[in-house]
């Protein structure tokens, strides 16, 4: 892949990261109860440490990184998109939460080059698997609060 497009895929998934640390924040103060405010506040690290390795990207790190099998319940696939507003209930946020995930795991899969390149699809492969864990961990929760 040519220098010039592999810095603007990289600049571009660094934008998304920087979005979901700011509203994994944002949805930390909106939450009522502890435990929620701190999983949020827990993204929004996981996301600051996803930019942070965008930014100072160590291929050699990523190639020794280990992809999991991580399971999709696939709630997210049949919700709706709803929009983030200052008294949005609970259920909402989980909500916009588990597509926000669903949708940066369809942009690092079409992200991924087709031209073979191993180190590259390594690195969206990482990145697919972090977000997959957070809309599991996500749907684990809607599916043991909301959908009881």
């Amino acid at each position: 892949m040519e220098e010039k497009k592999f810095s603007e895929i990289i600049q571009f998934a660094i934008q998304k990261e920087i979005e979901a640390v700011d509203f994994y924040r944002r949805a930390s103060q909106v939450v009522k109860y502890s435990g929620t405010k701190d999983l949020f506040l827990d993204f929004s690290k996981q996301e600051e440490g996803h930019k942070k390795m965008l930014e100072n990207l160590d291929m050699e790190k990523v190639a020794r990184a280990k992809i999991e099998r991580i399971p999709n319940l696939k709630i997210s696939d049949y919700l709706v998109d709803t929009e983030f507003r200052p008294d949005i209930p609970y259920p909402d946020i989980l909500r916009i939460a588990m597509k926000r995930e669903e949708h940066s795991i369809k942009l690092y899969n079409d992200l991924k080059p087709l031209d073979g390149d191993e180190a590259l699809t390594k690195l969206f492969n990482f990145l697919i698997q972090e977000e997959t864990k957070h809309k599991y961990q996500l749907e684990k929760i809607y599916d043991d609060e909301i959908l009881k």
